[in-house]
């Protein structure tokens, strides 16, 4: 089946995620600098010290919609884009949204607690945590899916997860903690929201089948 990327009323929730990030970058281009540390953090960039010390814990939430700059916006938008409607179709809105949003707090949070156990202070910020739970989540489609789903092979979806991990780790100013954080929380959610019923329905167990069985004479014998 050929894919249609560019049909916003077969995957609403790839494009209106899309459209926010790149709405929410224009929007603070206009009053600022992206590329600004202190400006990101001034309009919701997660830093571990602004959580603790004052309580802003939505923080965790709105740094996955801001970018340093228009390359970081387009690198996460662009795999948003694509690998983000072929997950959609597969999970469903509804599921694909939760997923989303879950990996995106859990990579927030695991960055938020690593740099704590660090003593570091970072300022944080990008969709890409949520993105990697796209990964993730894409892995357990196509493993369920007996190791291929719509083209994409499990081979090379984990060459494409560790590729994307060892640029991140040769990359300074890298959230890898974030990425691992996402990319593990995609796999749980998508496992428990899709992979187990998908497996059941690909199992063809019909409980309704009715079955006769008969006793052995040794064993009615036995028995009596």
């Amino acid at each position: 089946m050929k894919e249609e990327y560019f049909n916003p009323k077969e995957t609403p929730i790839s494009f209106i995620l899309v459209i926010a990030n790149i709405l929410t970058f224009i929007t603070l281009e206009f009053l600022g600098d992206t590329n600004d540390g202190y400006f990101m953090l001034l309009h919701g960039a997660m830093n571990p010290e602004m959580v603790l010390k004052y309580g802003q814990w939505y923080r965790l939430f709105t740094s996955n919609y801001l970018h340093f700059g228009i390359e970081h916006l387009m690198n996460n938008m662009l795999l948003l884009f694509f690998m983000g409607q072929i997950f959609e179709r597969a999970v469903g809105p509804v599921r694909f949204l939760g997923i989303y949003l879950g990996s995106g707090l859990a990579a927030s949070f695991l960055s938020f607690f690593y740099m704590c156990l660090m003593g570091r202070n970072n300022i944080v910020a990008g969709a890409s945590g949520a993105i990697f739970g796209i990964i993730g989540g894409m892995l357990i489609v196509i493993l369920v899916h007996k190791g291929k789903y719509h083209g994409i092979s499990a081979k090379r979806m984990i060459f494409m997860v560790a590729l994307t991990l060892y640029f991140g780790c040769t990359s300074a100013g890298t959230d890898n903690v974030g990425h691992v954080g996402g990319l593990i929380a995609g796999i749980v959610l998508t496992f428990f929201t899709y992979g187990i019923s998908t497996l059941i329905k690909h199992s063809h167990i019909d409980f309704n089948e009715e079955k006769n069985y008969t006793l052995s004479n040794d064993f009615d014998e036995k028995g009596q």
